[in-house]
């Protein structure tokens, strides 16, 4: 993919900007990903609209504005947890130095919990927190699937990136059923997409 096409996928929110130190730009792997998660998905037919429907990157002005308050907020007032945010790859800074979220579908929870009366420095600071506790435990398990695929045969792109939509579904299943235990009569089909 041309470095233009790139920054066409950044002016259209598909793809997050890149992480800053300097005047130097660093794409990691959640770029890769996405870019190969986009490249994909046009392959199959898909246009750069429904793409961005897909991957959850559209939030309205208002709840985005409310959001990139309290990441300044976090980045001035809360430098660690900033970091931690930063460091697993949720926020960095752009271009122009302003905090942005790496991760559209970050951006779009954290509204969503804002617009539940949950503000967006709350959702963060619980959002780094586990991560924080949630990372060491998803390296591991990752390891050992990744072990288990290649003892299996199995170590193409395409099935390391089924493994991984395996790997979330299942994380996903196991958050839903723990917050039906914790928080019993909770509407599952209103929280469980």
């Amino acid at each position: 993919m041309s470095a233009r096409n790139i920054r066409a996928h950044q002016t259209r929110g598909l793809l997050p900007p890149p992480m800053r130190h300097g005047r130097s730009a660093y794409y990691g792997q959640v770029h890769l990903r996405r870019l190969e998660r986009i490249t994909l998905l046009q392959k199959q037919g898909f246009n750069l609209a429904s793409i961005a429907a897909t991957l959850g990157t559209v939030t309205s002005d208002r709840e985005t504005g409310r959001l990139d308050e309290a990441m300044a907020d976090i980045a001035r007032d809360q430098p660690l947890l900033f970091g931690s945010l930063e460091r697993h790859g949720l926020l960095g800074r752009d271009e122009a130095g302003a905090v942005t979220i790496a991760r559209p579908a970050v951006s779009r929870a954290v509204s969503e919990l804002a617009g539940a009366g949950i503000p967006p420095a709350v959702a963060l600071r619980l959002l780094g927190r586990f991560m924080d506790r949630v990372s060491p435990v998803a390296e591991t398990l990752v390891g050992v699937s990744a072990e288990q695929l290649a003892a299996d045969g199995g170590s193409s792109a395409a099935q390391t990136a089924c493994l991984a939509e395996v790997l979330v579904s299942a994380f996903r299943t196991a958050v839903e059923n723990a917050v039906e235990l914790t928080f019993p009569g909770s509407d599952r089909a209103a929280w469980a997409r």
